[in-house]
């Protein structure tokens, strides 16, 4: 949340010269022209005549107008053209998608097979570490009946506290095995063509389980310095083979420490 308020503090600015392009245009009162007229409404009754002018109303028009496109576009045209140090990465193999033996226990009775873990990971490409990196899950396609994850925190790998935020140290292997992985699905595949799948988010003794079809996933993650990544992904079943997890898009945005360099 500490990001989305930085943004709207800054966007302040913008409101302000929008507000003064409205009142170039508008007037409480009568008056040689609309500049006047509202410093009248503020109390100030001697306004200088180049003030009371009535070209003035354009000049403050095109001031406001000229300042607006300006803040607007270093507020968010420039971040989006700048890559961020925080991206998400989809490889195949392993650990993307890591196997291990596994026992669905939603059954009346326990079946073994195989479960199958699709991660995404995190990718660092800064010399400073990331701290208090948070991971969500923003939106899920077509969402199942009775699914309450959308909005929360995906579970670090092998993580058993249940962590919410952890830092994401400078990604320097070449293979990017270093990097911090994050779950997003499980998927079991028992004897006779049984498979089931769940979303790992937290609390996961909400992670029920949901129909096996194809998902149109948005993840987004964010850091205590405002670095962002948004992934856009898709889970794709297949016949007669495990399903795919593909990165679509993927969106890197600098934080307030790239913003200012």
């Amino acid at each position: 949340m500490r990001v989305y308020w930085k943004w709207v503090i800054k966007s302040v600015p913008s409101l302000g010269l929008g507000l003064l392009m409205l009142a170039s245009t508008v007037t409480p009162r009568q008056a040689t022209s609309n500049v006047e007229a509202w410093l009248n409404y503020f109390g100030i009754e001697h306004v200088p005549s180049w003030l009371a002018d009535k070209f003035t109303d354009t000049w403050v028009f095109w001031i406001g107008f000229v300042g607006f496109c300006a803040w607007a576009i270093h507020l968010y045209v420039q971040p989006n053209l700048r890559s961020g140090k925080l991206s998400i990465m989809i490889r195949e193999g392993e650990p993307w998608v890591q196997v291990n033996p596994g026992v669905d226990r939603s059954q009346a009775a326990p079946t073994s097979g195989r479960l199958y873990t699709y991660r995404i990971a995190l990718i660092n490409s800064d010399d400073s570490t990331l701290r208090n990196v948070e991971v969500k899950l923003t939106s899920l396609e077509k969402k199942p009946h009775n699914f309450h994850a959308i909005g929360s925190h995906l579970k670090l790998s092998h993580d058993r506290a249940g962590r919410t935020n952890f830092n994401v140290h400078p990604t320097k292997d070449q293979e990017f095995m270093d990097a911090i992985f994050v779950d997003v699905f499980r998927f079991f595949l028992g004897p006779a063509g049984y498979s089931c799948l769940s979303v790992t988010s937290l609390p996961e003794d909400i992670n029920r389980h949901i129909p096996v079809d194809k998902y149109d996933v948005k993840i987004m993650a964010t850091s205590e310095s405002g670095e962002m990544a948004t992934a856009e992904l898709a889970f794709i079943p297949r016949p007669d083979q495990i399903p795919d997890f593909r990165l679509l898009k993927m969106q890197s945005f600098p934080g307030a420490t790239s913003s200012s360099s």
